[in-house]
């Protein structure tokens, strides 16, 4: 059954008690910062953020056959087209510094073979929508190769901050939205750099040199931060691991304790020391088997939290309680059934959200077989039910 938008505003308005709600009216007027600070810390808000994923460029080229402007042509001007409000990363380099030559090794009407900054050889789909990466080699197997990327991982690199980073930390101490601050990647960006199957490998044939890669890796994000930490106040550290497939993860918790937990923990002390206490994992797939281990570490959020990958938001905050911090955990499949099951995932996510500690956003970029219309409703009934940016009567066009 469809659920009438104005019933929805209705009840958006009768939620009167704010000792069981959290998004309830009370604290009007406070800054996007504000807002996400306070979701994340189970406080009070006038409304939570009104954050999305992102679409694939296939997704914008099918909507302006549906009435998108043409000069909505990338994600950014999607953003601002449809009012979604955002969060900025400081532009802080945590990898490979310098990173190794990019070349392009043989291109045609339908694909392109080239080697990436990690000497990682790769294809990817130049007919039709953009693919993820396929690769296809990769470029650190052996002790030898580790010799040559030791010294491109020194914290101390020139170039590791621009060189307007005093201007910047002036401007973000006195911003009004929220900033994260990198935090890399232990064991995702090393199973790039490796390869999967090679990897698991090198965990029975030379553990010691993939301990010798994580740590390096986590000695350089704590070398690089501490400057950073101490000019500017933080609201989150954003890191990237994708470590999971829809079954489960890549690794073994007994790995994750041992080896990653440990790391994960030294740098999350140091974001304490300085007042930020929120740090998240970008980590598709069913993720819930290391959720525990995350914690341990001192990652708190998850994202985008991938429902049809096994992630279901209401589910984990049932296991994980108040602890886990979230954002995403809207089904994008969802979207494509039109506006009763548009509905009726976001009338389920509701308990979450009004308990807080929650930001609901697509699981992933929107999909191709999403219409605008169904997109739009979306949107329309996300801040009808959730008071997501409905005093914005700027973008309301963007939504007819």
């Amino acid at each position: 059954m469809s659920v009438d938008l104005e019933e929805i505003e209705a009840l958006q308005k009768a939620r009167v008690d704010p000792s069981t709600l959290t998004v309830v009216g009370g604290e009007e007027g406070l800054t996007l910062r504000e807002r996400f600070r306070r979701t994340m810390q189970y406080q009070k808000v006038d409304r939570i953020p009104f954050f999305e994923f992102g679409y694939w460029d296939a997704t914008l080229t099918e909507w302006h056959k549906q009435g998108l402007p043409p000069e909505v042509d990338n994600e950014w001007r999607a953003y601002e087209y449809f009012g979604i409000e955002n969060w900025h990363t400081a532009p802080i380099h945590t990898g490979l510094l310098p990173s190794f030559p990019e070349e392009v090794l043989r291109a045609d009407d339908e694909r392109i073979v080239a080697r990436d900054g990690a000497r990682c050889t790769y294809e990817v789909n130049t007919k039709g929508h953009r693919s993820i990466p396929h690769y296809i080699d990769f470029g650190l197997k052996t002790r030898e190769d580790w010799v040559e990327w030791i010294d491109r991982l020194d914290p101390t690199t020139p170039g590791r901050y621009p060189d307007n980073w005093d201007e910047l930390a002036a401007r973000y101490n006195k911003r009004d939205y929220p900033l994260a601050v990198p935090i890399g990647s232990l064991i995702g960006i090393p199973r790039n750099w490796i390869g999967f199957e090679n990897i698991a490998m090198m965990c029975y044939d030379d553990p010691g040199l993939l301990e010798e890669i994580i740590e390096k890796l986590c000695a350089l994000v704590c070398g690089v931060l501490e400057r950073a930490l101490r000019d500017v106040e933080f609201d989150f550290g954003a890191g990237w691991e994708d470590i999971c497939f829809n079954s489960g993860p890549i690794i073994s918790p007994r790995f994750f304790d041992a080896w990653i937990v440990p790391r994960y923990k030294r740098i999350t002390d140091l974001l304490h020391r300085h007042g930020c206490h929120v740090a998240w994992t970008d980590c598709d797939g069913n993720i819930v088997p290391i959720i525990p281990h995350f914690l341990r570490g001192g990652i708190n959020c998850m994202f985008p939290v991938e429902v049809g990958g096994g992630s279901d938001p209401v589910a984990m905050r049932e296991q994980f309680g108040t602890e886990l911090l979230m954002v995403g955990g809207v089904d994008k499949h969802k979207l494509a059934e039109g506006p009763a099951a548009i509905e009726a995932e976001l009338m389920r996510l509701l308990p979450v959200v009004e308990e807080g500690g929650f930001i609901p956003t697509v699981d992933h970029r929107v999909p191709a077989d999403v219409s605008l219309a169904n997109y739009k409703h979306y949107l329309k009934v996300k801040r009808a039910l959730f008071g997501c940016g409905k005093k914005r009567p700027q973008y309301d066009e963007a939504l007819v």
